[in-house]
This record gives structure tokens, C-alpha cells and sequence, in this order.
């Protein structure tokens, strides 16, 4: 990667990496663009709560608030791949499809503890306490799924 001055991304890097990644469409429908930019919003605000607080995580509700940009405003979706700390992780998945080992280790952790601290002083029903097993189980694999 071309670097510049502070660690900036030189202007013609920049222009290369919206032009080779312009292929993303925003929907036709102007109703469907609002529901994807509130939804967009709405994953961004907990994704930020997630930095924060150790119940949520931060990673996927980044990616799936560049996912809803993508389709909901060419604005905000290249804010956020031009944001200085959600930027890299968005493409990073975008364009090599892997979640880094740190994300990775950090995800399990954080849906291991969660659910159990849940699933024992929470959530009295074992019907309920076995289907968040199953859910969260699923979740580690398919973050696992991916490369390093």
C-alpha cells in the first residue's frame, strides 16, 4: 500500500480503491434505501456501544452496517470504508473475505462468556438455555469458517 505523510492512503490509491470496488448497486427502491441506511444506523450505534461494553460485539455489527450502507447511500458507505478505525475491518472482509486471528479468538471469548453468564443467571428455561447453545455455537463456527 502507497503510504503518505501520517499514514494517509495517497489520493490515487484512494480513486483505485473506489473505482475497483464500485460494483456494489444501491437498491431501486427509495423505501428499501431508508429501511438499509436505518438499518445501517441502527447496527452502527451497537457496534460502537459493543467497543465498550464486553456483552456486544463490535466486528460484525461494523461489517453488517457497510453492507447496509453499501445498498442505502453511496455517501455513508464511503465514509465508512474511508473511517480511520472501521474502515480497514471492512475491507479486510470485503475484499480477502477473512477475519484476522485476534477478531477471531476475541469473538469466541466474548460469545462464550456472554452466553453462559446468560444461559446461568439469566434465562430459567433449558429449552431456551439449548437453543442459545445452538445459536452461539453455530455463530463461532461460521466466524471460523473464514480464513486468518
Amino acid at each position: 500500500m502507497v503510504r503518505t505523510g501520517a499514514g494517509k492512503r495517497s489520493p490515487e490509491r484512494v480513486i483505485a480503491e473506489r473505482e475497483a470496488h464500485s460494483t456494489t448497486t444501491l437498491s431501486r427502491s427509495r423505501s428499501l434505501r431508508y429501511l438499509y441506511i436505518f438499518l445501517g444506523i441502527t447496527s452502527l450505534v451497537l457496534g460502537i456501544v459493543g467497543v465498550v461494553t464486553p456483552v456486544l460485539p463490535t466486528t460484525p455489527f461494523i461489517l453488517l452496517s457497510g453492507f447496509c450502507f453499501a445498498r442505502g447511500s453511496d455517501r455513508l458507505h464511503q465514509w465508512m470504508l474511508d473511517h480511520r478505525y472501521f474502515g480497514p475491518m471492512i475491507r479486510v472482509f470485503r475484499d480477502e473475505r477473512r477475519i484476522p486471528l485476534k477478531v477471531k479468538i476475541f469473538a469466541t471469548l466474548m460469545i462464550a462468556v456472554t452466553m453462559s453468564v446468560t444461559a446461568i443467571f439469566i434465562v430459567p428455561l433449558l429449552a431456551v438455555k439449548i437453543g442459545m447453545g445452538v445459536v452461539g455455537s453455530a455463530v463461532v463456527w461460521y466466524i471460523w469458517t473464514f480464513s486468518s
